[in-house]
This record gives structure tokens, C-alpha cells and sequence, in this order.
């Protein structure tokens, strides 16, 4: 066992490696690109001014409507309705147009639009 150590040790005793190749700078100097948008990316932005639009998120379970500061996209995945306990992937873009301020998510009302249907 010792021998075939000793064997491994010597074999690369007088091995020489070839020196890195050296970085050159830049001969081009860099030109300015036009990009162009794709599928959406880089189209025109809202003005700065403007108030960003809320995107109503309904459970379709119980026709609970998400009203949490929180922008609905960036919640975990482990986010579940608070009345019926249905996981995030059962919550759809809200249609209705019933909604003004904050949603009204009493039970009689949260039937209402299950019953609708409006997602």
C-alpha cells in the first residue's frame, strides 16, 4: 500500500504546466446597441406620476377577495385563503367591476361572486 502512494507521489514530480495566456484589453472600442422590445419587454412604462393599478386576486373556492398590502404575485407559495384554506394556485384575476377601495368580504357577498363566476 505504501509503494503504490510513493508510486503516485513521484509521478508528477517533473510535470510542467503551460503559463496562463496573458489578458488583453479591448481592441474594438464598444458601440452603442439598440435593443428592441420583445413580447412585451421594454414597452412603454406608466408615468411616474401614475398610481399603479390594483389586480384583484378571488379565491374560487369561496369568492374570497385577496386585500392584503402585499402585491399577490410576491406571497410564498404556502399562502392559503384565510376562510376556506385553498392554496394560492386556487386564486384567479378578479373580472368583476363591483370592487371599489378595499373588497367587501362578507359571507353574503363573497357567495355572490362564487356564484358569478367572474374570473
Amino acid at each position: 500500500m505504501a509503494t503504490m502512494f510513493a508510486q503516485r507521489q513521484t509521478a508528477f514530480v517533473d510535470t510542467r504546466v503551460a503559463p496562463k495566456a496573458p489578458v488583453l484589453a479591448a481592441a474594438r472600442s464598444r458601440q452603442a446597441v439598440q435593443t428592441q422590445a420583445l413580447f412585451g419587454f421594454g414597452g412603454a412604462k406608466a408615468p411616474a406620476g401614475a398610481a399603479p393599478t390594483t389586480q384583484y386576486m378571488i379565491c374560487i373556492d369561496c369568492g374570497y377577495i385577496y386585500d392584503g398590502s402585499q402585491e399577490f404575485k410576491s406571497l410564498p407559495g404556502s399562502y392559503k385563503c384565510p376562510v376556506c384554506s385553498s392554496p394560492k394556485n386556487r386564486f384567479k384575476a378578479y373580472k368583476g367591476t363591483d370592487v371599489k377601495g378595499k373588497p367587501n368580504n362578507a359571507p353574503a357577498t363573497m357567495k355572490k361572486r362564487k356564484d358569478a363566476k367572474q374570473w
